[in-house]
């Protein structure tokens, strides 16, 4: 078989030539070096933060693995479940402790930032499309409710770095990657950094083609991103620019009779009405840091242009989008707080202008106007944030932050028999958190803390009505959430095994909820209801380990029990109710496991992903079946033919074959609430760098 043949070569070749550093030493490193992070908007000590964060690393993310979603970067983080659709069209499904789930397209429900960069708008929807994974060098995730620190989010915070050009020694270096597979994936990848005394840059250039394995399934990704940065003194400027151009078709949602005839078919509607997105955009951020008086003052500005194109069944929906922001803060250690106390605080600042059209679908074309209106939406947020180490093994951090969103829909399509829709909408709140650390031992820490998230409709949420009306659905509201949370960070050490864990317990309550449903005139299009109230509770493991032998084992296991509380439809005359019902979308149980065998020369990783089943609708009625799937991936290190340096490597998703969804859509129309995985896919690439 030549995917053996290809595996022994790489196997039998590599150590001749690769350098790296022992298991020990990187075994060592891990355990002694502490982890920063600064997705708590306080830079600090992981062990020190009263929140369940998970990070992932350049080698985690990148290692032997093809490029092709988010799920590569936050494989093995508790609390997240991140469903690669294969789908560009609508991108990766990412929910943390249940939040998002209800995402159609798109990320809902977490906010999410690219080098200090938000990619999160102001109304509270994340596109993905201008994020290269294969860029990603660290993620940070801080899993429960966030708005304290970041505004609009109910369920945490993804915050995602590329490589840093800083790291890079002085002068430039090159590389190009190639990725090729089945389904018609090839991926190329074209990069350059450099570095001087007082300046750094990073240019890369990425092309993705990708047939699909399903019918009406191909997509392209052209995308190209610039970060610089430039030291003053003790002062730093930063500019990151990324531009992304796609088109991608969507297939659709399956039922189980569908799925039974043939799982790679594609739905004959979305055929018929040629669906899918095609789109561009571009954004622009710069951050300037500096000290002031003892201080440490954060600026930065941000701003994007988007147009879209969004064939569904029945309509063509365009948008063309403008959107930015700034964010001023400043933290820093006052005169009386002697290192002991740290304060921050600041204001934030984004707005989103939106042209949405809306075109009756006729065979792909466009027909009738059915909609035609701007929408506009302003935040305005004050935050503060004060971390104390009252005595030495003893610790709290308390933030609160005030938001104001308001929303406006002007209606230009009004004549005879169609009113004019045009309104506005205000929705505020205050989000205060607080939590605290306690010190055990030199090798345990314990955590609490209590917080609040505030998470408002999005524009295409509240202009999606039932009635087909224009404006803004005066019927939605946005969902609060209170969290409560205990937990634990550990080290442990013995005979030749070192590693880390956590462990993370929470409980927590949502009002209007915010859940998604589809209609029988318009199937394939999501509306949106408040449920009464839903209770999210769970527990999270994580664990990593260095163990002799080169080996190192990462695991996660994630309990998610999240049900309605307060929940009825009426329809007609009927009410139906869905108290104690699971909130569908939502694994209850998921477990994550890699073990990889890496001595000096090669890699070799064996991934493992459980599941299990996942309610499909309000009623429960229908679930999507629990799976186990395995990969594996290996390759070389690096071999060295002068002044090149080659790292091969390959690898095989769903090696055993399994049938299984890999995504499912909430409340879906016809029972064609089912995703499919991609069969057993042989995959391979090549990095060249000089």
């Amino acid at each position: 078989m030549p995917l053996r043949r290809a595996l022994a070569f790489l196997l039998a070749a590599s150590p001749a030539f690769a350098q790296v550093d022992t298991a020990r030493a990187r075994r060592d490193t891990a355990f002694l070096a502490p982890t920063t992070v600064t997705v708590v908007r306080t830079t600090m000590d992981v062990r020190e933060a009263p929140y369940a964060i998970g990070v992932t690393t350049r080698d985690e993310i990148q290692r032997g693995k093809p490029g092709l979603a988010l799920d590569e970067a936050l494989a093995g983080i508790a609390g997240v479940q991140v469903d690669n659709r294969f789908n560009y069209a609508l991108g990766e499904r990412i929910s943390i402790r249940g939040f998002g789930a209800r995402a159609q397209f798109g990320v809902r429900g977490v906010r999410v930032i690219l080098d200090g960069i938000p990619m999160t708008l102001a109304d509270g929807q994340t596109s993905l499309n201008n994020v290269d994974v294969a860029e990603v060098a660290r993620a940070e995730v801080v899993r429960g409710p966030a708005s304290a620190m970041h505004g609009n989010a109910a369920g945490g915070v993804i915050q995602l770095e590329t490589d840093n050009p800083a790291e890079v020694g002085e002068g430039g270096r090159g590389s190009l990657q190639t990725e090729f597979g089945e389904h018609g994936l090839l991926r190329t990848q074209l990069g350059a950094q450099a570095r001087s005394a007082t300046s750094d840059y990073a240019l890369t250039i990425s092309r993705l083609r990708y047939d699909g394995y399903r019918a009406w399934n191909e997509a392209q990704n052209d995308r190209a991103s610039l970060r610089t940065g430039s030291v003053f003194g003790d002062r730093h400027l930063g500019v990151n620019f990324n531009w992304v151009d796609y088109d991608a078709q969507n297939p659709g949602g399956l039922s189980n009779a569908l799925l039974s005839a043939n799982r790679r078919q594609a739905f004959v509607n979305n055929v018929n009405f040629q669906t899918g997105e095609r789109g561009k955009q571009g954004q622009l951020g710069v951050t300037w840091q500096q000290p002031v008086r003892g201080a440490q003052l954060d600026l930065s500005v941000h701003g994007l242009q988007r147009d879209v194109d969004n064939p569904i069944p029945q309509r063509i929906v365009v948008i063309d989008r403008a959107a930015g922001g700034a964010r001023a803060s400043l933290s820093g250690t006052p005169p009386f707080g002697s290192g002991w106390l740290r304060l921050s605080g600041g204001g934030e600042w984004q707005l989103q202008r939106d042209d949405r059209l809306n075109y009756v679908n006729v065979a792909g074309a466009r027909g009738a106007d059915t909609l035609d209106q701007r929408e506009s939406v302003d935040n305005v947020a004050m935050f503060a944030q004060v971390h104390a180490r009252v005595v030495p093994r003893f610790a709290f951090l308390v933030g609160a932050r005030y938001d104001r969103i308001r929303f406006e829909a002007e209606d230009d399509l009004i004549g005879t028999g169609n009113p004019d829709d045009s309104g506005e909408r205000t929705m505020s709140a205050v989000s205060p958190s607080i939590g605290v650390t306690l010190n055990v031992t030199p090798l345990l820490d314990l955590y609490s803390n209590f917080a609040t998230s505030f998470e408002t409709p999005t524009t295409s949420e509240l202009a999606n009505q039932e009635s087909g009306a224009g404006g803004l659905n005066p019927a939605l509201d946005p969902q609060r959430t209170r969290s409560v949370e205990a937990g634990l960070n550990g080290r442990l050490r013995f005979g030749g095994v070192a590693g880390s864990y956590q462990v993370a317990a929470y409980g927590a309550r949502v009002t209007d909820a915010l859940i998604p449903f589809e209609i029988a005139s318009l199937p394939g299009r999501q509306y949106f209801r408040n449920a009464g109230s839903t209770k999210h509770r769970g527990i999270e493991t994580a664990m990593s380990l260095f163990l002799p032998g080169s080996l190192s084992l990462r695991t996660s296991f994630t309990h998610t029990d999240a049900r309605f509380d307060d929940y009825a439809v009426t329809s007609g005359s009927t009410t139906t109710t869905f108290d104690g019902n699971r909130v569908p979308g939502v694994a209850a149980n998921r477990a994550d496991a890699t073990l990889s065998f890496q001595p000096r020369h090669f890699f070799l990783d064996w991934d493992t992903r459980a599941s299990s089943s996942i309610p499909v609708n309000d009623a429960n009625t229908e679930r999507s079946p629990s799976y186990v799937i395995h990969g594996i991936r290996a390759g070389a290190r690096e071999i060295r033919a002068g002044a090149l340096r080659f790292a091969p490597h390959l690898g095989v998703m769903n090696l055993f074959d399994a049938e299984y969804n890999t995504s499912v859509v909430v409340n879906a129309f016809g029972g064609r609430f089912y995703e499919p995985g991609p069969p057993q896919s042989v995959y391979g690439g090549m990095t060249v760098r000089f």
